[in-house]
């Protein structure tokens, strides 16, 4: 079993060796970011930067399932419509935001079809939302730290 303070210790190295840089850190669900932000101090949840900017409609839209592309697409727009990421300060979430950085949370299928489960998340939108971020990096050309999720990073 792999220590979880070594795999946080790792991560907060590279923000911290990168804190001059404006850094997103994205992942599907169920990657850990919730975990990785509630143990590293200074860094910031995307949700909890754009919900508030977003109107009751806009939310009732985002947050509907079965998760698709178009509802990806479209919190894809309005977080980066309203929430700027700034140096020092990384942000947590599922959208390549305006950056200098992303630090992407990869996840094997075995390990998200587990923490999927335990979640009570539908596999199969976790995938999708996986692509669509996939998708955003190749698309965004800003530069990216693959950095393995959970039990997978013993892979390392």
């Amino acid at each position: 079993m792999i220590n979880n303070q070594k795999i946080i210790s790792e991560l907060k190295h590279i923000l911290d060796c990168n804190k001059d840089k404006r850094i997103v850190v994205v992942g599907t669900t169920c990657t850990g970011k919730t975990t990785f932000l509630k143990s590293i101090s200074g860094c910031f949840d995307m949700d909890e930067l754009v919900f508030p900017k977003l109107s009751k409609e806009e939310v009732d839209y985002v947050c509907q399932t079965p998760w698709t592309s178009k509802i990806g697409e479209t919190m894809s727009r309005l977080a980066k419509e309203r929430v700027a990421v700034e140096s020092g300060k990384p942000v947590f979430g599922t959208i390549a935001l305006d950056c200098d950085l992303i630090v992407y949370l990869k996840i094997s299928d075995k390990l998200l079809k587990k923490r999927a489960k335990l979640r009570g998340v539908n596999f199969s939108d976790a995938k999708n939302m996986q692509k669509q971020i996939e998708k955003e990096i190749k698309e965004s050309h800003i530069s990216v730290i693959d950095f393995l999720s959970g039990s997978d990073y013993q892979q390392i």
